[in-house]
């Protein structure tokens, strides 16, 4: 009878020195973004972005894209910036993949996948209202055979793929992604 009182004292308190986990609510309220605000948290999209508007899920939404250099030629870095946002609150830590596809001429494919913000600030910690900047470079190899890139985009966790549930003012593919940049070459 005294193990199991011991045995029960002695759960009682290793739990009690676990932390407590946060819901995913809480962790979204909680999380710190004051050091965040105006570099990778906006609280709007900037004039200059070319907007796309696809949505993924119930949840995400692809508000637009600036790239630099518009129009690269082979060996040159490409700087794309995607500016994201939440409609509606996201459950999970989503990763970016970006699929450089080539839409004339031959070339194989480029990718880009990465955590959004440079991994700084997850995807299950977005706000409805603000705007996620997620800036990234691509190297466009010596010699690429495309004359054009299509860059698609879209949001994943594991095998899982966000559905593209609109494809917004952009071309969407039937692979639940968003044909979000489209780079000519010189």
């Amino acid at each position: 009878m005294w193990r199991g009182v011991a045995v029960g004292l002695l759960t009682l308190g290793v739990a009690a020195c676990l932390p407590n986990p946060q819901s995913v609510k809480e962790r979204r309220e909680q999380f710190p973004r004051d050091d965040l605000m105006g570099d990778i948290i906006l609280t709007a999209a900037p004039a200059e972005m070319k907007p796309v508007g696809a949505v993924f899920g119930k949840s995400i939404e692809l508000l637009g894209y600036q790239v630099s250099p518009e129009h690269p030629s082979g060996g040159d870095r490409v700087t794309v910036t995607f500016y994201w946002g939440a409609v509606g609150p996201i459950e999970e830590e989503y990763e970016v993949f970006v699929h450089g596809d080539a839409l004339e001429g031959q070339a194989p494919r480029i990718h880009g996948d990465h955590f959004p913000a440079k991994g700084k600030y997850p995807s299950d910690v977005w706000q409805e209202g603000e705007v996620v900047v997620d800036e990234f470079t691509l190297w466009i190899p010596v010699g690429y055979g495309a004359k054009r890139l299509g860059l698609y985009t879209g949001m994943y966790k594991e095998n899982y793929r966000v559905p593209l549930t609109d494809k917004g003012q952009r071309p969407g593919a039937s692979d639940n992604r968003s044909l979000a940049v489209e780079l000519t070459f010189e």
